[in-house]
């Protein structure tokens, strides 16, 4: 365990080097006397830390954000892939060494964020309605989800079309640039089927995912079959062979049972979960409380929307780039945790970092900018 008293780190270190990273991205030189890459990259970071759009920030920053938005168009690289790659590599700069030392569960999740606008091509993706639309921007992300070591390890844009395989590939080239061992994949529902369970074992990679229960529901008085018969047998661990798109896969089911008290008539109910997973070791129980693990990736989405410059534009590549600051600052914080409480291990450590949220580091990182820009912070 870290002293807390000898801090590595500190808010305006963290602004310098959050400063530094996104320095790297841009790319040529500074694109006029008052709008420097300095200049742009602060923009950014008390956009970020306010949860503003580039307008609002330069409103206060009495910057034109016409000449801000045009010209961080113009430092950024042109071709997407090249900006998620560099955004992927600037997310494990500040992984701690230690962390590489064993093998860790790491969880795989999409993230989508509406859309009300038209989009072109292959740009968004259709999903069912929520928030007033559905269009929506996906991005996949992997993220270590133990104790301690909470990181983003790499995102991928998800257009339309992409198969989770695709995506797959891409998230684990992430995790192998690392350098992080992987002890066991937690994947989302999202990711049951065939193709991934079947590359999943090719690549010699332990996963466990939640049973997606697809098709039409038996009629009353017929027995169920499939997948759906698990549910009316007894907890435990059963082998069973998937079937789908001319392929076969042989995994474990796991049927674990959940105690819990109904939210109205506040009684007792239980009910049963299925697990799909291969080599990963463990009774049901166990199995359900490891996979419980893979709730941690839910708090990097809140916070990434602390952090997420908010913005009505259609170019994906603006939105793509926004998305990895936020995940960049949000590694940062991490880093920042991890040198003041260690792994959180002890219920003393754990009120420390309670009282060290995201939101003070966003916020003090907006604060020292708007101090090096000679202004102050108002609302309207």
């Amino acid at each position: 365990m870290r002293s807390r008293r000898n801090h590595k780190l500190c808010v305006a270190q963290v602004q310098e080097w959050a400063e530094r990273l996104l320095l790297a991205v841009f790319q040529g030189s500074d694109p006029g006397r008052r709008c420097t890459l300095v200049v742009l990259a602060q923009v950014v970071l008390m956009a970020a830390g306010r949860m503003l759009s580039i307008f609002s920030a330069c409103l206060q920053l009495g910057l034109s954000d016409q000449a801000v938005r045009d010209n961080l168009r113009r430092v950024l690289p042109k071709r997407w892939q090249r900006l998620q790659d560099k955004l992927n590599a600037l997310l494990l700069e500040p992984l701690p060494a230690k962390t590489r030392r064993r093998r860790r569960a790491v969880a795989i999740d999409l993230h989508e964020i509406p859309y009300h606008g038209e989009a072109k091509g292959k740009q968004v993706v259709g999903r069912k309605p929520k928030s007033g639309t559905t269009k929506f921007f996906a991005y996949a992300t992997v993220c270590l989800v133990e104790r301690g070591h909470r990181y983003t390890l790499g995102y991928v844009w998800v257009r339309r079309g992409d198969t989770m395989v695709k995506v797959l590939e891409q998230l684990l080239a992430c995790v192998g640039a690392s350098g992080v061992p992987i002890k066991h994949l937690l994947l989302d529902r999202g990711f049951f089927s065939v193709a991934v369970m079947e590359y999943l074992q090719t690549q010699n990679i332990p996963f466990l995912m939640p049973v997606a229960l697809r098709g039409r529901r038996p009629r009353p008085g017929q027995p169920s079959t499939g997948l759906r018969a698990f549910l009316r047998g007894r907890a435990g661990r059963y082998r069973y062979t998937h079937r789908g798109q001319g392929k076969t896969v042989t995994t474990s089911i796991y049927v674990s049972c959940k105690s819990y008290r109904h939210h109205r008539t506040k009684r007792r109910r239980q009910k049963k979960l299925l697990y799909a997973g291969w080599k990963v070791r463990g009774v049901p129980v166990q199995i359900r409380e490891a996979y419980r693990k893979r709730f941690g990736i839910e708090s990097s989405y809140r916070q990434l929307g602390q952090a997420r410059i908010r913005t009505s534009t259609r170019d994906p590549l603006l939105r793509l780039f926004f998305v990895g600051v936020a995940l960049l600052l949000r590694n940062l914080w991490a880093v920042l945790l991890w040198l003041l409480v260690g792994e959180q291990n002890e219920p003393a450590q754990q009120r420390y970092a309670k009282r060290q949220p995201f939101k003070s580091l966003l916020f003090g990182m907006a604060s020292k900018v708007e101090r090096q820009l000679g202004v102050s912070f108002t609302t309207t």
